[in-house]
């Protein structure tokens, strides 16, 4: 075979010679056909062949293939939320959905509260106001509990989906330290596991850890130091799990996504995601995830079996968090944008 740089790769088939480039065919030549007997060096190309291969170096001079960009496959759906006369978003933190398609966004701008909507966007009840100084991440989990994550508070806090608190984690306006057992500071978001163990990326602040606790909130472990080698954080944003219960954690100041396993054994990372701010996991394990960097503002959808980018569209104000609902449609929550923003497929 040859390797004509910068045209193709030339290679003999009996007496055949093929040519094959993206061009969007395969050239085959025809020379006069020769003896067979064994040949130590390369054959010369035929004449011929060099002709039309000239001839179409020149055409992809004048018509070069265009690069081949992640086409967006999404369109947002204006006026979604059906809010009350005298309701508007305000800057909004965080969203997620539980089983039963219901809606639940975390308002962080006056008043602070838990909002509640069906899947048609009926504003249903809201929660939680006065409850949260600084409200970070919310977040659903398999039994439709609703978790929240407080900065100001140093808390994760357990929800009943009607907004009767459950649990407690850390200790209320308590600043631990990165080495601290019964204290976060600044946690960020938290994942339920299958079994219930609770993952909290205790890194809004000083902090740069994961912290593990049992179902009832015992304290089982934790792991994270500040840097940008492997395994090392640097403001540890969003967590979430893949079917094979691995972390994700989104590793934002180092733009990336570390990968743990349960007990903070590396995995590995990604670092096609921008500087990732909010991460939601699907069930079939591809990852949506948003970057609210000013000038940015945009989502990549990624399949995290082979890091493959799906899809990828900007025109978002500050996104924060998302979520993915069981229609395929995703709701990004803004916060310079102070809205839920619903996008659907094309």
């Amino acid at each position: 075979m040859f390797n004509w740089p910068g045209l193709c790769d030339l290679a003999p088939r009996g007496s055949v010679w093929t040519c094959s480039q993206d061009f969007g065919r395969t050239l085959t030549l025809h020379p006069m056909a020769a003896k067979k007997r064994p040949m130590r060096t390369p054959p010369t190309p035929p004449l011929f062949a060099t002709f039309v291969l000239f001839a179409l170096a020149s055409a992809a001079a004048l018509h070069p293939v265009p690069a081949r960009a992640v086409e967006p496959v999404y369109q947002q759906v204006e006026n979604w939320a059906q809010l009350p006369a005298g309701t508007k978003w305000a800057m909004m933190t965080a969203v997620d959905i539980d089983s039963k398609g219901t809606i639940y966004a975390l308002q962080r701008g006056a008043p602070a509260k838990v909002m509640v909507l069906d899947s048609a966007g009926k504003l249903l009840r809201a929660w939680g106001e006065g409850m949260f100084p600084n409200a970070h991440a919310l977040r659903v989990d398999r039994k439709d509990n609703v978790w929240v994550t407080d900065r100001s508070r140093h808390q994760v806090l357990k929800f009943s989906a009607t907004g009767e608190l459950l649990l407690a984690l850390g200790k209320q306006g308590v600043k631990g330290d990165n080495t601290s057992v019964d204290a976060l500071n600044g946690p960020s978001d938290v994942v339920v596991g299958p079994n219930g163990d609770i993952f909290v990326s205790d890194g809004e602040s000083t902090n740069t850890r994961v912290v593990k606790y049992s179902p009832d909130g015992k304290l089982i472990k934790f792991w994270g130091t500040k840097g940008s080698g492997p395994g090392q954080l640097d403001v540890p944003h969003n967590i979430v799990m893949d079917s094979k219960g691995r972390l994700f954690v989104a590793d934002r100041s180092n733009k990336r996504v570390e990968i743990f396993d349960q007990d903070g054994g590396y995995v590995g990372a990604m670092t096609n995601a921008g500087t990732p701010y909010g991460l939601f996991m699907a069930k079939d394990d591809v990852l949506y995830t948003v970057d609210g960097t000013p000038g940015k503002d945009d989502l990549t959808i990624i399949d995290t079996t082979d890091q493959k980018v799906l899809a990828h569209f900007g025109g978002l104000v500050g996104p924060h968090m998302l979520a993915v609902a069981a229609d395929g449609a995703i709701y990004v929550a803004e916060t310079r944008g102070a809205s839920i923003k619903k996008f659907v497929r094309k």
